[in-house]
């Protein structure tokens, strides 16, 4: 009886190894079928799923950084137009039909999440001959409808406006952010000069969003040496004071700044009043700001952020609109 008991005892162990060892064979075939696998293959010339998000800070950053050795072709009558056709329509989202306007002059729409803020944003840029035509980029927001614009007219010469648009850009949606493509002295006789030239791709597409009532921000620096004792000139240039320009040096002055109002004080030659932007503005009655900033508020990032939260303020001032 005893030597039976034992023999049933070791069935039940002899059984488990079995069924563990079967078990085991399994796994590994079924891992080892895994690792030989092939993964699938994205097929060449398409965009993964889920790209990464922009900084848009850092792209511009890159862009204007060659404007240094950059050169300048002026665009004609119909390039211009073409190029303001195409804002528009990606303002009417009408994307296809922008497409093909930027398409005729080279230029093309890329799309990306922005990662300072999350917000989708549309780039317009230069697809062909960005660094020898220097046109300029266009960046829309995508994430409301547009209801304003922040202008930079010479990224570099006047040093950090770019990286300013860009603070405003994020600070308030509804934005619009025209950059212009070139140093102010790329071209020859001051053709790159695009405040204060109207044929230019950058006056045509703010004068385009102006004709669609669009408010603008045109942001410059000066040298503090030239207008002693203060921080900022606020200007409507050739236009009239509104409510936008009492709230933008209103903010200034309330965050520690001497703000010059050019619509009732002597700001030196920093009003703005032959800009051609601003002419166009005044003539179709939408509020447009000059803003001419110090060195300090432009280059040193704490108090550029300041400034651009009261730009932000006065954008948030006009829209989105319904």
């Amino acid at each position: 009886m005893e030597i039976r008991g034992s023999r049933r005892s070791l069935v039940l162990p002899v059984t488990v190894l079995l069924v563990l060892a079967a078990l085991a064979g399994v796994l590994t075939l079924a891992a080892r079928g895994r690792a030989e696998r092939p993964h699938a293959v994205q097929p060449s010339g398409t965009t993964p799923t889920g790209p990464a998000p922009v900084d848009l800070a850092a792209r511009v950053d890159e862009y204007t950084g060659g404007f240094g050795q950059s050169a300048y072709t002026a665009p004609d009558a119909g390039q211009r137009r073409a190029l303001a056709e195409g804002v528009l329509g990606l303002l009417d989202g009408q994307a296809e039909q922008a497409d093909r306007a930027l398409a005729r002059v080279g230029y093309r729409r890329t799309e990306f999440t922005e990662a300072a803020t999350g917000r989708r944003v549309a780039e317009l840029a230069d697809a062909t001959a960005e660094s020898s035509r220097g046109w300029g980029r266009v960046y829309l927001d995508l994430s409301v409808r547009s209801a304003w614009s922040v202008q930079v007219p010479h990224p570099i010469s006047d040093a950090r406006t770019e990286a300013l648009g860009v603070d405003v850009f994020r600070a308030a949606p509804g934005g619009v952010l025209v950059l212009a493509g070139a140093h102010r002295r790329a071209g020859a006789d001051g053709s790159s000069d695009v405040a204060h030239r109207t044929d230019t791709a950058f006056a045509a597409v703010v004068e385009a969003l102006a004709g669609r009532g669009l408010p603008g921000i045109q942001v410059h620096g000066f040298d503090e040496g030239s207008l002693p004792g203060q921080d900022a000139v606020v200007s409507p240039g050739a236009g009239q004071p509104g409510p936008a320009a009492e709230l933008t040096a209103t903010g200034l002055g309330r965050a520690g700044y001497a703000v010059c109002r050019a619509w009732r004080e002597k700001c030196g030659q920093l009003g703005g009043t032959t800009n051609v932007e601003g002419r166009f503005a005044a003539g179709v009655g939408v509020p447009w700001l000059h803003v001419e900033l110090g060195n300090g508020l432009r280059t040193e990032p704490a108090r550029r952020a300041v400034v651009a939260g009261v730009l932000a303020d006065t954008a948030r001032s006009w829209g989105p609109r319904p």
